[in-house]
C-alpha cells in the first residue's frame, strides 16, 4: 500500500533543524557562561567576605585588647593608691607594717570604691567594676548588691593564677537582670604588690556586649548579608538577624572554618536556611595572652554570610537576559529557515506531483496522444535559478524517455502475454491429449472386443470394468484441469484442525487401497480453532494422502499430526515412509504439469499449494529419498 502523502515535512525539518542548531549551542553557551560566571562570582564575593571577616576580627580583637589594657591600668592605679594609703597609715602607726594593700582597714574600701565609680563613669559599656583581694573578698565594686565572697567565681580564680601580662576574657553570657537580647563578658587581670611579684587581688570588668555589637551591626551586604561573632562550639554570640538561641552553626561548617587564618568557602548549610551559600570567616586573635579557660576554652571567629538567592541574583539575571536574547535570535533564525524551507519545498512539491502523475501513467493504460513534458517549457514554480531548476529539467526529460519506453514495453508486453497464453493453452492441450489418449484407447479396444461378437460373461464383465476404470480416470483428469482453471474463493469458517483431518481420513479410507498401510494419529489437545474453508483444506489434504498412498505401494506407516507450532500457529503434518522425492525434483513439485509418474496431470500439488495459501496458510515439504516425505500445513489461529 502506498504511504500517505506528507505535507510540509521538509519545511518542518528545516524549522526544527535550525531550532536545534540554535538552541543546543545556546544551551551549551549558557551552561558555560553559568559555570564561568558562577566561579568568578564565587571567587570575587568569597574574597570580599573573607576580607570583611578579617577586618571585623581585627576590630573585635582591638576592642577587647583595649579593655584588657584598661583593666591592667586600673589594677596598677588601684595598687598605687592602696600602697599610698597604706604608707600614710604606716606613718601614723609605725608598728603596723607588712600589711597587704588590700587589708580591710577603716576607710580604705571606701576610697577604692569612690575611685572605681569615678573611673567607670568614663564609659557606659561597663555593667560592673569589681576589685577583690587574694581571698576573694570584695574590696570595692560599683554594684553594691554584689556578694562579698567571689572566691568561687571563675574570673577571680583565673586572674589570681594568671602570670604578669596575662588576662582572663570570658565568653559572652547573659547577665542576671538584663533583657534577653543583651549579654556581657568579663575581662579580669591580677593586681600585683609593689614589688610586682605576688598577686594581691584581681580587677574584674563586666562589659556589655554592645561594645562588640557596635562593630557587627553596621556591616550590611545587600539586603541579607551580615556579619556574626561565633565560637568554635558553633554558638552565635552576636547575630543581627536571629537571636543566639534560635540557631546553631552546623558542626561540619565549624570544622571547615575553624582554622588559624582568614578564609572563604561555599557552605552546604549556613545555619540561616541558605544552601550553597558563600561565607567568609576569620579568627579573632588577641594581642594579650589569655588564661587557659578564657572564652570557655574556645576561640572567637568573625563570620560573614549572605543569602545565596541574593548572592547569585546577578548571575541569574545575566543568564536570563542572555537566554532571552539568544532564544529570540533562534526564533528569528528559525523563521528565516521556515521561509527558506518554503521556497525550497514549493518546487519540490510540484516535482512530487509530477512524479505522482508519472506513477499513474506507469500503472494505467496510456494513449498515443500523451504530450511529452520535454517539449513544454518549465512552469514558473520550477524556475528557481538553482539546482532545483536543473532537477526539474532533468526530471521532465526523464519522464519523456520513460513514457516512450513505457509505450514500447506495453506493446511488447501485450505480445508476450498473447504468446504466453498460446503456449499455456498448447501445454494444457498437450497434457490433456496425453491423459485422454490412453484411456480412450483402452475404451476403444474394450468396445471392439464387445462388438466382435458374443462373448462369455466373465470377458464381458472384465471389459466393462476396463471401460468404467478408464472413464473414472478421465473424470479425475478433467476435475484437476477444471480446478486449476477455475479458482473459487474460500468460504471461511472457524473449525478444529483435528476435525478436518479426521473427515479427510475417513474419505481417503473409503477409496480403499490402504490395507497394507498402518495409520498413526498424534493429535494435540486444546488447540485453538483455525479460520479456513474446511472443504478446500479437505480437498488439499486428500491430494496429499493420495500421494502418500501411492508413495507406499508395498505398505508402510502414515503418521497424521496436529500440534502448536512456532508463533502460536496450528500445524497439520502428514508423514509417509515411502521412497521420498529426489533432491533435484523437490524444488519443482509445485510447478503446473510437472510430474514424475507415468500417469497424472501434474496439477495435484499445484492445487494443494494454491488452496492452502488461499486460506491464509503456508505449505512446507521435507523429504529424504528412501525414507519418506513430510508435508506440513500451517495456519494462524482464529481471532
Amino acid at each position: 500500500m502506498r504511504a500517505a502523502r506528507r505535507t510540509g515535512g521538509l519545511q518542518r525539518k528545516f524549522f526544527v533543524a535550525l531550532l536545534i542548531v540554535g538552541i543546543v549551542p545556546g544551551m551549551v553557551a549558557l551552561w558555560a557562561t553559568y559555570r564561568s560566571s558562577t566561579a568568578s562570582l564565587k571567587q570575587a564575593i568569597g574574597e570580599g567576605f573573607q576580607e570583611i571577616a578579617r577586618s571585623t576580627a581585627i576590630r573585635l580583637a582591638t576592642a577587647v585588647d583595649d579593655e584588657i589594657d584598661h583593666a591592667a591600668r586600673l589594677a596598677i592605679s588601684i595598687a598605687d593608691q592602696q600602697a599610698e594609703s597604706l604608707g600614710k597609715q604606716a606613718d601614723r602607726s609605725p608598728k603596723k607594717t607588712g600589711r597587704s594593700p588590700f587589708s580591710h582597714q577603716s576607710g580604705s574600701g571606701n576610697v577604692t570604691a569612690r575611685f572605681l565609680e569615678e573611673w567607670a563613669r568614663e564609659s557606659r559599656q561597663y555593667l560592673r567594676v569589681t576589685v577583690a583581694d587574694r581571698r576573694g573578698l570584695v574590696i570595692a565594686s560599683t554594684d553594691p548588691l554584689l556578694p562579698q565572697h567571689q572566691e568561687d567565681q571563675l574570673w577571680w580564680r583565673e586572674a589570681m593564677q594568671a602570670p604578669a601580662g596575662t588576662a582572663y576574657v570570658s565568653n559572652v553570657v547573659r547577665a542576671p537582670g538584663l533583657s534577653d537580647n543583651d549579654a556581657v563578658f568579663h575581662v579580669a587581670v591580677p593586681v600585683f604588690d609593689a614589688a610586682g611579684g605576688t598577686a594581691t587581688g584581681a580587677v574584674d570588668l563586666v562589659i556589655r556586649r554592645n561594645l562588640l555589637t557596635h562593630m557587627i551591626l553596621p556591616i550590611h551586604i545587600g539586603n541579607t548579608g551580615h556579619a556574626m561573632l561565633l565560637d568554635t562550639q558553633g554558638t552565635p554570640l552576636i547575630c543581627p538577624v536571629l537571636p543566639p538561641t534560635a540557631h546553631l552553626i552546623p558542626s561540619a561548617l565549624i570544622n571547615q572554618l575553624a582554622l588559624d587564618r582568614p578564609l572563604w568557602l561555599v557552605a552546604d548549610d549556613d545555619a540561616h536556611g541558605g544552601r550553597n551559600a558563600i561565607v567568609g570567616a576569620a579568627p579573632v586573635r588577641f594581642t594579650h595572652p589569655l588564661t587557659q579557660f578564657s572564652l570557655d576554652g574556645t576561640r572567637w571567629y568573625a563570620f560573614v554570610r549572605q543569602a545565596p538567592e541574593e548572592t547569585y541574583a546577578p548571575t541569574y539575571s545575566l543568564l536570563f537576559t542572555v537566554g532571552l536574547i539568544g532564544f529570540g535570535l533562534v526564533i528569528v533564525l528559525s523563521a528565516f529557515g521556515f521561509v527558506a524551507g518554503y521556497r525550497i519545498v514549493k518546487p519540490l512539491a510540484a516535482l512530487q506531483r509530477e512524479a505522482e502523475g508519472l506513477r499513474l501513467n506507469l500503472t494505467t493504460p496510456q494513449t498515443n496522444t500523451t504530450v511529452s513534458l520535454a517539449t513544454l517549457p518549465l512552469p514558473q514554480e520550477y524556475q528557481t535559478g538553482d539546482e532545483i531548476e536543473d532537477l526539474a529539467t532533468t526530471f521532465a526529460a526523464m519522464r519523456a524517455v520513460l513514457e516512450e519506453n513505457l509505450r514500447t514495453i506495453r506493446s511488447q508486453q501485450h505480445e508476450l502475454i498473447r504468446q504466453e497464453k498460446l503456449a499455456s493453452v498448447g501445454q494444457l492441450l498437450a497434457a490433456l491429449a496425453h491423459d485422454l489418449r490412453n484411456p480412450l484407447g483402452v475404451i476403444r479396444s474394450s468396445a471392439q472386443v464387445v462388438l466382435e461378437g458374443p462373448q462369455e460373461e466373465p470377458i464381458r464383465q472384465e471389459m466393462a470394468r476396463y471401460i468404467i476404470d478408464e472413464v473414472d480416470k478421465l473424470s479425475q483428469r478433467l476435475h484437476d484441469f477444471l480446478r486449476y482453471a477455475r479458482q473459487k474463493p474460500p468460504d471461511f469458517a472457524d473449525c478444529a484442525a483435528e476435525d478436518v483431518l479426521r473427515a479427510t481420513l475417513r474419505q481417503w479410507a473409503a477409496q480403499g487401497g490402504h490395507e497394507r498401510i498402518r495409520v498413526e494419529q498424534q493429535f494435540e489437545r486444546a488447540l485453538p480453532l483455525i479460520h479456513i474453508d474446511p472443504e478446500q483444506i479437505k480437498e488439499a489434504l486428500m491430494n496429499v494422502l493420495i500421494n502418500a498412498r501411492e508413495a507406499m505401494p508395498d505398505g508402510g506407516t502414515l503418521t497424521l499430526t496436529t500440534r502448536r507450532g512456532e508463533g502460536g500457529a496450528v500445524e497439520i503434518e502428514v508423514t509417509d515412509t515411502g521412497g521420498g522425492i529426489a533432491p533435484d525434483h523437490l524444488g519443482r513439485i509445485f510447478e503446473p504439469f510437472f510430474t514424475t509418474k507415468d500417469y497424472g496431470t501434474g496439477l495435484g500439488l499445484t492445487n494443494v499449494k494454491r488452496l492452502v495459501e488461499d486460506n491464509g496458510g503456508t505449505l512446507a515439504v521435507t523429504s529424504n529419498q528412501g525414507t519418506g516425505t513430510t508435508f506440513t500445513l500451517r495456519f494462524r489461529p482464529a481471532s
